[in-house]
């Protein structure tokens, strides 16, 4: 697996950070609108949740040594409601509210595409999740159609468990979701 000679590390996002957060996440809808792939293409997420997820301490970013923003996500504890509707699987760690962490909302800085900065990111993230002793265990999602982020989860050690429901979305629409049990 391809890593980065880039030196970077993960921070939790401030609300100082919420322009260029912002920026990524409308290069992110455009990239996935060019490839064809529906999500995030309604307006989601909206700026309230960017900004709730920075204000609950929720978001982390990947910076360079510049300060720079090259990734983000969420990293949210406790239950997540639309988790707790799996079909066609089951997760292989029961939610409670302490011991899991969804991996949400997760984007690319355009100029960062192709840096092989990915597993690194997933490294840093995976690495801070690890400091809680409560988490057994982490779950993501993605959209059907988004093969490339499927390829990342998959090559970060997650594994496809079911779908779930799309958070906004369509009653039928789904995703499919994928989790990791931690080994400490």
């Amino acid at each position: 697996m391809t890593t980065s000679t880039l030196n970077v590390t993960l921070h939790f996002a401030e609300m100082n950070d919420l322009p260029a957060i912002k920026d990524i996440i409308t290069d992110a809808r455009d990239f996935l609108a060019e490839q064809g792939i529906n999500q995030w293409q309604d307006g989601y997420p909206e700026d309230s949740v960017i900004a709730g997820d920075i204000d609950c301490g929720e978001t982390v970013a990947l910076k360079d040594d510049e300060g720079t923003i090259l990734a983000i996500a969420s990293l949210v504890k406790g239950i997540d409601h639309p988790y707790e509707a799996i079909t066609d699987g089951t997760w292989r760690v029961t939610g409670t509210e302490t011991n899991y962490v969804s991996i949400h909302r997760v984007a690319m800085a355009k100029a960062s595409r192709g840096h092989h900065l990915t597993h690194d990111f997933f490294d840093l993230m995976l690495e801070q999740i690890r400091l809680d002793p409560e988490v057994e265990s982490v779950r993501i999602d993605t959209h059907p159609q988004n093969f490339g982020m499927q390829h990342v989860i998959e090559t970060n050690g997650f594994s496809y468990i079911g779908l779930v429901p799309v958070t906004g979305g369509q009653p039928d629409e789904r995703n499919v979701a994928y989790d990791m049990v931690l080994d400490r």
